[in-house]
Formats: structure tokens, C-alpha cells, sequence
């Protein structure tokens, strides 16, 4: 790994543990509940950016079998692309571009949305605009960085499908910890 990747990769993981721990504290303002402990976030923040970053890593390894890139190297590592790099690193630079996307990209996409269409968008055409717009993002990414093994509009799509599965998956366990959570408080009130 180059000096840069492993500045970079060093770089995305302090800002995910930031925003994680800016997450915990705002939740636990929202609910009224005390802040937690600063020894309980020092390996709850590790364990939560795992839950993040291992499905990215699984993603990865299965990408690298399923398209597989030319290796110029010649070493034969599955975990490296054009002998530059591992695949952390373009998870990374995948998940943070998406991070980008979701806070600044996607919300002027529906809002041009909504005023030509002059009303709202159901969930759905929401969620087929953020898909188009992340894979358009990493197409026109892997046209500006060689080093992104992305080589055509289906791995694009693929790769954008994968990151709004695992966002979908986790905002249904959310829906549904809050029903139990609304359940339990009715039976006990």
C-alpha cells in the first residue's frame, strides 16, 4: 500500500469515527437520555465502523471475483487492483464519495425534481434518483482515477444497488427496533 492510500484510508477512518461519535452524541440528546461514556464509545466507535466497513470489505472481495481486473503486477493478489492497491481503499473512497453524494448531491437532484414534476416524489422515484446519481458518480469517477476498477455502467450500477442495500437493510432494523421500542411502551403504560 502507498504511503498516500494509507493516509488516505487513515484520513476516512478518523472522519467515520467522527461522525459516528457525533451520531451517538445526538441520539442520546434526542431521546433525553445521558451521553455515553467516553470509555464505552473508546470500542463501541471501532465496533460500529466495523459493522460498516466489513460488508464493504465482503463487498470487495466479491466484486474482485466477480470482475475480475487485469493484475500488469502479475503477484496474483485477489486484494489488489492494478498493482497499486487494496480494495480498502477503494471502499472507502466509494463509501465517502457516497457520504458526499447523500448530503449535497441528492437533496439538489430531488429538489430540481419536485420543481420541475411541481409536486412531491414518491419514496421510490427518491430512491431511483440517488441510485442513477451514485452510479453516474462512479462511472465518472473511474473515467478521472485510473486506479478505480470500475469498467463499465453495469459494475457502476452493481456497486450503487450494494451501498443502498445495506443503507435499506439498516433503515428497516431501524424501523423495526422503533416499533418495538413503541410496542413495549404501550404495553407497559
Amino acid at each position: 500500500m502507498h504511503i498516500l492510500q494509507l493516509i488516505l484510508t487513515a484520513l476516512i477512518l478518523m472522519i467515520l469515527f467522527g461522525l459516528i461519535n457525533l451520531m451517538m452524541n445526538y441520539i442520546s440528546r434526542r431521546d433525553g437520555e445521558p451521553l455515553v461514556p467516553f470509555r464505552k464509545k473508546l470500542w463501541l466507535i471501532p465496533l460500529l465502523s466495523a459493522f460498516i466497513i466489513m460488508p464493504l470489505e465482503l463487498f470487495s472481495m466479491l466484486y474482485a471475483q466477480w470482475f475480475p481486473m487485469p493484475d500488469p503486477s502479475g503477484t496474483g493478489e485477489t486484494l489488489a487492483y492494478d498493482g497499486q492497491g487494496v480494495l480498502l481503499g477503494f471502499s472507502l473512497f466509494v463509501l465517502i464519495g457516497f457520504l458526499i453524494f447523500e448530503g449535497l448531491i441528492h437533496p439538489l437532484v430531488i429538489a430540481l425534481l419536485r420543481l420541475l414534476l411541481r409536486r412531491d416524489t414518491s419514496i421510490y422515484m427518491k430512491q431511483a434518483v440517488t441510485v442513477v446519481t451514485d452510479t453516474l458518480l462512479l462511472y465518472i469517477a473511474s473515467w478521472i482515477v485510473p486506479a478505480i476498477p470500475v469498467e463499465g455502467w453495469l459494475q457502476s450500477l452493481v456497486i450503487a444497488v450494494f451501498f443502498h442495500l445495506i443503507e435499506w437493510i439498516l433503515i428497516g432494523v431501524q424501523a423495526w427496533m422503533q416499533q418495538r421500542k413503541r410496542t413495549r411502551a404501550e404495553s407497559a403504560g
